[in-house]
């Protein structure tokens, strides 16, 4: 199975195991018929790529398997562009130079950003990666390399969420400005009232009323 020798071959590349059961092989074999050795080969290294650093101690193909069908099912041509719109060369400008030149980010990658801008905006993106990247080591230079990988997988949940908070932070935002109005108004009318009766009762006691 020509397939796997070149699997196995890129595992010994990276110095991992590349393990799978028969069932497993005989799946990737499936993808290599439909998408061609060379895609699936490509496409294998550049996800190792985005996982370096992982100990893959169940095996690397094995949970390769578990996302190959999704990424090979995209659009090589399509994508391609994507991975090179201005929009998206843009926002990967700009994610780099928050990490300080510290990630870099593949093709692979960059096609998932640009997903991802079709539903959020390049600065709703960079948000929750400066937030993102608080929480993450970038002393271990081993972690920088799978970082990039780590944060398109999560990118699209991060954005949504932070675009709920901020959608409920106007609703209560509107909600306490439209009751402070009203209080407002409440007290407005009762200072009028006030106002009113007082000027009544100053005429019923004004001899010269």
């Amino acid at each position: 199975m020509k397939i796997k020798k070149e699997l196995q071959a890129v595992c010994a590349g990276f110095g991992v195991k590349a393990g799978g059961y028969q069932s497993t092989w005989e799946e990737i074999q499936t993808l290599a018929t439909v998408h061609s050795v060379g895609a699936v080969v490509r496409d294998f290294e550049d996800w190792m790529q985005e996982y370096r650093g992982d100990d893959f101690s169940q095996g690397a193909v094995s949970k390769y398997l578990h996302v190959a069908a999704e990424r090979l099912g995209v659009d090589s041509v399509g994508s391609a562009a994507s991975a090179k719109s201005p929009e998206v060369v843009s926002l990967v400008r700009e994610l780099v130079y928050a990490a300080d030149g510290q990630l870099s980010f593949i093709d692979k990658q960059k096609i998932r950003l640009a997903e991802v801008l079709k539903e959020f905006s390049s600065a709703e993106i960079l948000s929750v990666f400066k937030t993102w990247l608080q929480d993450q080591d970038l002393t271990d230079t081993k972690n920088l390399t799978f970082l990039p990988g780590k944060f398109v997988q999560v990118v699209d949940s991060l954005a949504y969420c932070a675009r709920r908070r901020g959608e409920e932070a106007k609703k209560t935002a509107a909600l306490r400005e439209a009751a402070v109005a009203q209080l407002q108004a409440q007290a407005e009318s009762e200072r009028a009232e006030a106002e009113k009766k007082k000027l009544a009762d100053e005429q019923i006691f004004d001899p010269l009323a």
